[in-house]
């Protein structure tokens, strides 16, 4: 080939436009991408999406419309830092955007960032005053920056907007629920429900309304509407377990709490539940297992542990092992050396050990403390009465009758007979 040749061609070559590199369209091509990534975005192929709009951006990086698609395909594909940079680069193209600031607040209250959303939420709001979901995520923003008082406010706007949005009740009665308005935030939660009944929150949030009302009669069969819906949720069934215990339901707490156990047997507390139940259910050797793996997990010596000591003392006093749980109602003292029931079974042990002269003076410190039962006195006067302490013993078997009434026949009986002894042996 002759040089003139190979100058013809080269002459040829360079008059062909270059290639552009990939992901770089012209101008004349962004209508048809911004198209197609509509499309994408439609279908919800957020990924496609994004591969396109990255590419608009970068050669038109003023186009406000590619940059908001751009913050909505990387919120789809959970970027969300990538979506919050997008959108405040939209926003910053267009400040009056209102599909920008709210998709921006909305995405910064759900990355916890409420202080952040507040800003973009209240210019939504200013922009399209008629806008329920606007109101609402402004209220959520500024429910959890700490301003309950304009929350509120929100919230009932996006209500008189759209009466019938049910999860505008729903953040109205949480609202209410914590600041203690109990029955108003009960009220909503109802009305929550009513809209959506396939919202199982709201059941969770009536049944804590009652419990706030302390109507946990009223709370439970909620508790548990909302468990059939959200089974898996162990730590409200910890805590309906819990409810069954405070209502004397052990049956049902057993069940709750073996439920969890089979989900998550480290939950803290759990074992000390169990060994709750276990005793209420007078299965006693269960009970002393569990009992002693929440002191191994909790630590024997921990500052919490002193009602775990006591609790097993008392299953080991009902198993007829008071030696052992003497030694734990009195770790049970060392550790909270003003805990009553524990001084209670410390004197029950030493009382059935027959160390009467132990006993005799914690229960005399017992009896005088307020409500203390009748049955301490009939402890105090027969403690007495082996120690041969004439005197004390009929005044304690006296003042047990006067204020037994009925409760205990057997004992009061006991006591009538033995004070009408000691009367007679000391001459009164």
């Amino acid at each position: 080939m002759t040089a003139c040749a190979r100058f013809i061609i080269l002459a040829f070559s360079l008059a062909l436009p270059l290639p552009r590199p990939q992901g770089s369209p012209s101008k004349t091509d962004i209508p048809a991408l911004l198209g197609s990534a509509e499309d994408a975005l439609n279908r919800k192929d957020f990924a496609a999406a994004a591969k396109i709009l990255q590419a608009v951006v970068q050669a038109q990086p003023d186009s406000y419309a590619a940059w908001f698609d751009l913050g909505f395909a990387d919120s789809g594909l959970r970027q969300n830092d990538d979506a919050v940079k997008a959108y405040q680069r939209a926003i910053q193209l267009k400040p009056s955007l209102f599909a920008a600031r709210l998709n921006l607040g909305i995405l910064l209250v759900e990355m916890n960032q409420p202080a952040a959303a507040t800003e973009h939420l209240a210019k939504a709001v200013e922009l399209e005053p008629q806008n329920a979901k606007a109101h609402l995520y402004d209220g959520r923003a500024l429910a959890q920056t700490g301003h309950a008082a304009e929350a509120e406010k929100q919230f009932q706007e996006a209500l008189r907007l759209s009466p019938g949005l049910a999860i505008a009740h729903f953040d109205l009665a949480q609202l209410e629920l914590d600041q203690k308005r109990c029955a108003e935030a009960v009220g909503e939660f109802q009305k929550s429900a009513g809209l959506d009944p396939h919202l199982a929150q709201a059941q969770l949030g009536m049944a804590l309304g009652f419990e706030c009302l302390k109507q946990e009669p009223e709370a439970i069969p909620h508790f548990e509407q909302y468990l059939a819906a959200k089974p898996d949720d162990a730590e409200t069934r910890f805590h309906l377990a819990k409810v069954y215990l405070d209502q004397a339901k052990p049956e049902q707490a057993q069940a709750a709490l073996e439920f969890v156990r089979q989900a998550n047997p480290n939950l803290p507390g759990l074992a000390a539940a169990l060994g709750d139940v276990y005793a209420l259910l007078k299965k006693f050797p269960e009970s002393e297992k569990y009992y002693r793996q929440a002191l191994a997990a909790t630590g024997a010596a921990a500052t919490g542990s002193a009602d775990l000591h006591r609790a097993l003392g008392q299953t080991l006093l009902d198993e007829q092992k008071p030696a052992d749980a003497e030694a734990e109602f009195r770790t049970a003292l060392k550790l909270d050396p003003h805990n009553e029931e524990a001084a209670k079974g410390l004197a029950s042990s030493l009382y059935i050990e027959k160390r009467y002269a132990e006993a005799a003076p914690l229960i005399a410190v017992l009896v005088r403390q307020p409500r203390a039962s009748p049955g301490l006195y009939f402890l105090l006067a027969t403690c007495y009465d082996h120690l041969r302490d004439r005197p004390q013993a009929l005044a304690a078997y006296e003042r047990f009758l006067s204020l037994s009434h009925g409760e205990s026949p057997d004992q009061e009986w006991q006591a009538a007979q033995r004070a009408k002894l000691l009367r007679r042996v000391l001459g009164k």
